[in-house]
């Protein structure tokens, strides 16, 4: 029975997992922050006051503040909280928030360069986390042999499994946030349309970026009075239109942002994935997150799963009083934290 314990013990670490939701809660900096240049980009250090476990390299999503979202901030000091040391680069094309088949390279080479830099990376594991359209970056990066046998475990928060289910989603959902929808057009008339259309769709990307507390409609952010602005709010709007427009984006994923996609198949060796998503996510639906946990499940490799009530994308608001759902926040953390060091 004691060795029993003793395993079940060192599956999880449960103080670290109290600890770090304990300072994201209360929003505390229990350590130092230091900003470094690395590859022609700035990147955020938390350093832990006593010796780091592991190192986490966490890459934004498609937020306009980038590493200084408030939001970013409070999760590095809440994973500094647990014992590691955490790096969060700047992305230049994602804190534009802009999707380009430049992006996933650009990710992966920002990671492999970060990793041989002792001097940032200054334990021997790592654990490379990210959120929402980053994610895919991240699984695709701790794939590549230049890092896996560094990397310890992944942490995916608000990720996707399939691109074209997410797309559907985002471009006709009535429920899903405009703001996943402008994105994609944004990113979408870049490349293909005039640069009027760009201009306006970028306003709009902007704007529903900064005010991110709550959503803002099409109505709100794209005039229809406007000769350049009402063709884009009837693009995406009228439901026809939606199906034409998804149509094109489905077939740029096919192509052009193929680096997009999740890998159609993952390597025995592949390192352990926390998954977390909030239940109500109107940017990507939790579904995905589950959807991918099948797809490691039915390749035997080990996981952990939480849906959570707490949050939703990008919302950092947990209340403490809903315990059970609290138990399973600290539970998945507690799970990712015993993995982000390699037994030895």
């Amino acid at each position: 029975m004691s060795r029993l314990l003793g395993q079940r013990r060192a599956s999880s670490d449960w103080q670290g997992a109290c600890k770090l939701l304990f300072s994201f809660q209360r929003n505390q900096t229990p350590g130092k922050l230091e900003t470094v240049f690395h590859c022609d980009t700035q990147v955020d250090i938390y350093d832990p006051l006593s010796e780091p476990r592991s190192t986490a390299i966490f890459v934004p999503g498609l937020a306009i503040r980038g590493r200084e979202d408030p939001r970013i901030r409070r999760l590095g000091w809440a994973l500094c909280a647990a014992g590691l040391r955490v790096l969060i680069p700047d992305v230049p094309s994602i804190r534009a928030l802009t999707i380009s088949n430049r992006q996933p390279d650009e990710v992966s080479d920002l990671l492999k360069s970060l990793t041989k830099d002792s001097s940032l990376v200054t334990t021997d594991d790592i654990a490379l986390m990210s959120v929402s359209f980053s994610s895919v970056f991240v699984l695709r990066a701790a794939l590549e042999e230049a890092i896996a046998d560094r990397v310890s475990t992944l942490g995916l928060i608000g990720g996707y499994f399939d691109i074209e289910k997410v797309a559907n989603f985002l471009i006709t959902s009535e429920h899903a946030d405009p703001y996943g929808r402008l994105l994609i057009a944004r990113s979408y008339f870049a490349e293909f349309e005039s640069a009027e259309s760009t201009a306006a769709l970028k306003q709009a990307v902007e704007t529903s970026a900064i005010n991110n507390r709550e959503q803002i409609g099409l109505d709100a952010l794209l005039d229809v009075s406007d000769p350049v602005e009402q063709p884009l709010h009837w693009l995406l709007s009228d439901p026809k239109a939606q199906q034409e427009f998804l149509d094109k984006v489905v077939d740029l994923f096919d192509s052009t942002w193929a680096g997009y996609r999740v890998p159609s198949e993952f390597p025995s060796g592949m390192p352990p994935v926390f998954l977390l998503h909030g239940s109500n996510d109107p940017v990507i639906p939790p579904e995905e997150s589950r959807r991918l946990a099948r797809r490691l499940a039915s390749q035997g490799i080990s996981h952990h799963l939480c849906v959570s009530h707490l949050l939703d994308h990008g919302n950092t608001s947990i209340s403490l009083r809903r315990i059970v759902n609290v138990y399973r926040l600290v539970a998945g953390f507690a799970w990712f934290l015993a993995r982000t060091r390699k037994s030895r």
